[in-house]
């Protein structure tokens, strides 16, 4: 290279350098300040901050929240110029990082540090309180005020649940509340939260009515009314029937027996639920026009009467639609009915593959056969209906579900029964504490006849046993002693002031005959629990019997509410042939430790009771007077009660 083109380079390189160059920076002493350093910031609202570089021609940034360049939602964004925007919500660690990096020199960093305050808030919703029939939608309205925010949102939660569940019902964002289809047990409240502050509420209590969306389904559904002394008094029905929800039956069938011997066929209908669960149900088939009043427990399960010149009383079970293309296992059943007179049987069946085997204790106008085998076939239909040929009885059934089963016999002529069938645990055996009652007639003089009693096991006798009995219209309060075994197959012999088998489905319930020769009576067991010393609430009941003479039988249904074990209120229904609608009933009642009291119920005249409480869920009632002798079962209404 010449002298003169070196001097040239030399020469352009320093011009180059003096102007600048190609703009690199010199990062040497490169200095980065944020101002504020530390901000306190309501949620939903920004806060501006200002870096300033120094050392360095290029002042430019890079903004960072929590170590994220530009922010997120949970700890809140920042934009290129510095305005930081706090979440809505606050996260659970309310201490954020902002900071900016120098672009010169990014190893250059100031850090501010954010506290996040939640702002306050003024809340309230409209309506303050609703009633609501099961099935129907009621719209709430937040009113939100929010100081340094603008973030008026609410998060809606049904019963402490965010967005409610099948039980209590569920809400939307925009607060249309939409009620489940019976009560639960527990009170139900809608909740609005602000978003920006949580610790901000307004509630509104819901008191949820029952209605015709409480009846939607398939249902399986059973009547009944035993024998009495004169042979000519049993009358039983039951199939099964679908309500759409809004009054209608769209379809059903039904089996019948009585002195007119056996029937079955279809039928569609109405029905019609009150407010407090109660409720009418007529339909046709070609035997005519048949009438019932029920008393809803929940949307699955409820208590039915006939209301038209049957006097029948029963119950409706919710079909599962899953359970019904067989039936397997062991179950054990309880019915009574007639044969030639009052008639009952217990005992154990067990279902595999087509056939049937098993043993019934039976009790014929007081001939007691305990211990009698029986073989058989059955087969399911469409919809659940089954046949069974038992020894040589014909019978139907219909499966309710996996574990529960209504049990028909449609023989003309000879012994004729109906009842149910519960399946059978591996683990059956008495509970620690039980309760049961029994219901039927006195062998001679057409009387009616029940029984309630409760009593601890110890060591293969009854102790603390207590009972009322009422033998045509003669009450009396024997203690119940007794001894007892029992078998491996759940079979529980009794002896002692009465005598009676008890086949058990698991520890919890089984079903119960009285042996002895002067009364035929039938019933159920229940495992007594703990907590009925303070029981509230509504319960849905029904009782069954006749008059003392036994000339007039009556069948009574409703709903009743126990305030605080004093006061009880009500509504019922009566059949003794011609029927009583919507009937108010007062009352009051007393219980001692034990689950036993005693009481009276005020309805056109009054009745003295005997109540044994089986748990704070479900409950024995018992006429305690000369004039009537009925008995049947309360239970609370609630959809999340376990029976």
């Amino acid at each position: 290279m010449s002298k003169r083109l070196l001097s040239f380079v030399v020469l352009t390189a320093l011009i180059w350098a003096g102007c600048g160059g190609s703009k690199s920076t010199t990062t040497a002493g490169v200095a980065i300040t944020i101002s504020p350093t530390t901000a306190s910031v309501a949620g939903a609202t920004t806060q501006q901050f200002t870096a300033t570089v120094t050392g360095s021609t290029n002042t430019a940034v890079t903004w960072q929240v929590g170590g994220v360049a530009g922010g997120d939602a949970n700890n809140g964004t920042i934009s290129v110029t510095g305005l930081y925007t706090a979440p809505p919500v606050l996260p659970t660690t309310t201490t954020v990082a902002v900071t900016a990096i120098a672009q010169a020199d990014t190893t250059k960093t100031a850090v501010a540090v954010v506290t996040l305050t939640a702002p306050a808030v003024t809340i309230s919703i409209s309506p303050t309180s609703a009633t609501v029939v099961a099935g129907t939608t009621q719209q709430f309205t937040p009113t939100v005020t929010v100081t340094g925010s603008t973030n008026n949102a609410v998060n809606w939660s049904v019963s402490g649940v965010q967005g409610g569940d099948a039980i209590h019902g569920t809400i939307d964002t925009n607060g249309l509340y939409k009620a489940p289809t019976s009560p639960p047990k527990s009170a139900i409240t809608v909740t609005a939260t602000s978003q920006a502050n949580t610790a901000f509420t307004a509630s509104a209590p819901i008191t949820l009515q029952f209605g015709n969306a409480s009846l939607n389904g398939t249902y399986v559904f059973l009547v009944n009314q035993g024998d009495n002394s004169s042979g000519s008094g049993f009358s039983y029905r039951g199939g099964t029937f679908q309500a759409d929800g809004a009054g209608n039956i769209t379809g059903g069938v039904s089996d019948a027996n009585s002195g007119a011997g056996p029937t079955n066929s279809p039928f569609t209908g109405t029905y019609l639920v009150h407010a407090d669960g109660r409720g009418t149900m007529t339909f046709a088939d070609a035997s005519g026009s048949h009438t019932f009043s029920f008393a809803l427990t929940s949307s699955t399960r409820g208590q039915i009467i006939a209301f038209d010149s049957a006097v029948t009383s029963g119950f409706i079970h919710l079909q599962d639609a899953t359970a019904i293309a067989t039936v397997s296992g062991p179950f054990v059943f309880g019915m009574s009915g007639d044969s030639g007179g009052p008639a009952a049987a217990v005992g154990q069946l067990t279902f595999s593959g087509a056939t049937v085997t098993g043993t019934e204790d039976v009790n014929i106008v007081g001939s007691v056969t305990q211990g009698t085998g029986v073989v058989g076939s059955f087969a399911v239909g469409a919809g659940g209906r089954g046949t069974a040929t038992l020894n040589t009885a014909q019978f139907v059934f219909y499966i309710v579900d996996a574990s529960t089963l209504v049990l028909m016999d449609v023989d003309s002529s000879g012994m004729r029964i109906a009842g149910t069938a519960f399946g059978q645990s591996s683990n059956a055996s008495l509970g620690l504490s039980d309760a049961f009652f029994v219901s039927g007639s006195a062998v001679s003089g057409n009387k009616p006849y029940a029984l309630a009693a409760r009593f601890d096991t110890n060591a293969g006798q009854f102790s603390g046993g207590v009972s009322d009995v009422n033998n045509g219209g003669t009450v009396t309060n024997p203690p119940l002693t007794a001894t007892y075994t029992v078998a491996s197959n759940g079979r529980v012999q009794v002896t002692g002031s009465s005598n009676f088998i008890i086949w058990l489905a698991s520890q919890k319930q089984g079903v119960v005959l009285q042996t002895d020769s002067s009364v035929v009576a039938s019933g159920q067991l229940f495992q007594q629990q703990a907590g009925f010393q303070s029981v509230t609430g509504g319960y849905a009941f029904a009782t069954a019997g006749a008059n003392s003479a036994g000339t007039t039988p009556q069948v009574v249904d409703g709903q009743v509410t126990i305030a605080g074990f004093g006061s009880l209120s009500g509504t019922e229904d009566v059949n003794t042939g011609s029927v009583q609608a919507s009937q108010a009933l007062s009352g009051s009642l007393t219980i001692s430790t034990n689950g036993r009291a005693t009481g009276s119920i005020v309805s056109g005249g009054s009745l003295n009771y005997g109540f044994y409480f089986v748990s704070p869920d479900r409950f024995i009632l018992l006429t305690t007077d000369a004039n009537t002798v009925l008995s049947g079962v309360a239970e609370r209404q609630c959809s999340d009660c376990q029976f």
